[in-house]
């Protein structure tokens, strides 16, 4: 889960408009919320991506659903209200299900930084604040952020791949840094691999928040960019990719 920035509301969604989506939805309970000038700036929001789980909506059937953070049948009066909504795919919707967040509030990406709550720990999400009820804690757990067959084995599977990755860059680092003639072989290789390494660790990426923290913090990863600025040729490409992680990266103590 990463901060996401919300857009400003739809210029089609007016007082007045609003005023009479809530009537209908009161009378009809019709998802008056289906708009597409209400869906797509939501989903550029998240980046095409459930704000919570961070799976890419739109395949693999991972339909969008529009979450309504304040429970639209407790609170009816916010059923379209922009800062209320939220991209989410059907399971964590599903998970959410109807809880108060007024009364126990879960994280919301649009507003909380997620990073100020949650840590990760051998492919789990924790919860800085493990205390029952806490917003770190109920947001895993009400989420189910760490229900093995959907997300816990797709990270570890993404995580194994990039850790090949990381291996096989840095040998190619370590030997152009150990070249005694000078000559940098290899050299715009190893710098366009890391570029395609980074990038899955941008907000536009599936589970970015993770993936930044796996690569970041990976000691290949560090060693190869130390190696990299010793022989100058860090680029500045490499160094706003690497500054956009680390703004998504997790901790991994509390």
């Amino acid at each position: 889960m990463i901060k996401l920035n919300r857009p400003d509301k739809p210029s089609d969604l007016t007082p007045e408009v609003e005023k009479q989506l809530v009537k209908e939805y009161k009378n009809t309970e019709k998802s008056v919320w289906r708009k597409d000038y209400i869906t797509t700036p939501l989903l550029e929001m998240s980046h095409n991506k459930c704000c919570y789980c961070e799976t890419i909506l739109g395949v693999q059937a991972r339909s969008m659903q529009v979450d309504h953070y304040h429970c639209k049948d407790i609170y009816p009066e916010e059923v379209v209200t922009w800062e209320n909504l939220l991209p989410s795919c059907s399971q964590c919707n599903s998970n959410k299900s109807t809880l108060d967040t007024y009364k126990t509030p879960i994280i919301d990406p649009s507003v909380d930084n997620p990073k100020d709550y949650l840590y990760l720990r051998c492919y789990m999400i924790k919860s800085k604040d493990n205390t029952i009820g806490s917003k770190g804690r109920l947001t895993v757990d009400q989420l189910e952020l760490n229900h093995r067959e959907r997300l816990v084995n797709p990270r570890i599977k993404i995580a194994s791949e990039m850790n090949y990755k990381l291996t096989d860059i840095h040998e190619k680092a370590v030997a152009l840094n150990l070249r005694e003639d000078g000559k940098l072989y290899n050299k715009s290789k190893i710098i366009n691999t890391l570029v395609d390494i980074l990038k899955m660790a941008q907000p536009n990426a599936e589970y970015s928040a993770f993936m930044a923290t796996i690569i970041l913090t990976d000691e290949d990863y560090i060693e190869t960019m130390n190696i990299l600025k010793a022989k100058s040729l860090w680029t500045n490409e490499l160094e706003s990719l690497h500054n956009c992680a680390a703004e998504i990266k997790l901790d991994t103590t509390k």
